[in-house]
């Protein structure tokens, strides 16, 4: 090969690579520009997502307010209904009046998901993730004075939960952990 060739051989090279260069530097624009792209949209998705999560929380939240007022309506209008007419001079019917505005409060709470927190008087132990001590009971005054210290002996008002978790501990009295001394002196 004369030096002429060589020199042709090597510019037709030197184009190719220059060809090749122009080529990677508009593929790698291109690929920078694509990412550009697949970042904001995954950011317009992300904040997209974080409205409808806030718009279905708002939804949720209504309808559970809408479910417990119309589950209320009936039992407000009962006990308007009994106080237009009801015949305070009589115990009995009163009584009864309650009882029956008991049972559909209970129902209300049954229909919206909320137990009663289920408590076994004399043998159950204090936990304060489900009950609220209002009194320790001497064993001396207790209903079960053989109960270990700690152990619910007496509840003062129901507790209630809501899929497991708490909405209101229950009131609950407990057993000392030993006898008082009669007289102030322990």
């Amino acid at each position: 090969m004369t030096e002429d060739q060589i020199g042709r051989r090597l510019d037709a090279i030197g184009r190719q690579l220059e060809e090749i260069l122009d080529d990677n530097t508009t593929f790698l624009a291109e690929v920078r520009h694509l990412d550009r792209t697949i970042r904001d949209a995954a950011t317009a998705v992300g904040h997209a997502m974080d409205a409808l999560r806030q718009d279905l929380e708002t939804v949720i939240a209504y309808q559970a307010l809408r479910d417990l007022c119309t589950e209320l309506i009936g039992p407000l209008d009962a006990m308007e209904t009994m106080l237009a007419e009801a015949d305070f001079g009589d115990p009995q019917r009163i009584a009864g009046h309650v009882r029956g505005l008991t049972a559909t409060l209970r129902g209300v709470l049954t229909r919206m998901g909320a137990e009663v927190v289920a408590i076994t008087v004399g043998e159950d132990a204090f936990d304060p993730e489900r009950h609220r001590c209002v009194g320790v009971i001497d064993p001396h005054d207790s209903p079960f004075p053989f109960a270990r210290p700690h152990t619910v002996v007496r509840v003062v008002e129901q507790g209630y939960q809501l899929r497991e978790r708490p909405l209101r501990p229950a009131q609950v009295e407990i057993q000392a952990d030993q006898p008082a001394t009669r007289g102030g002196v322990s």
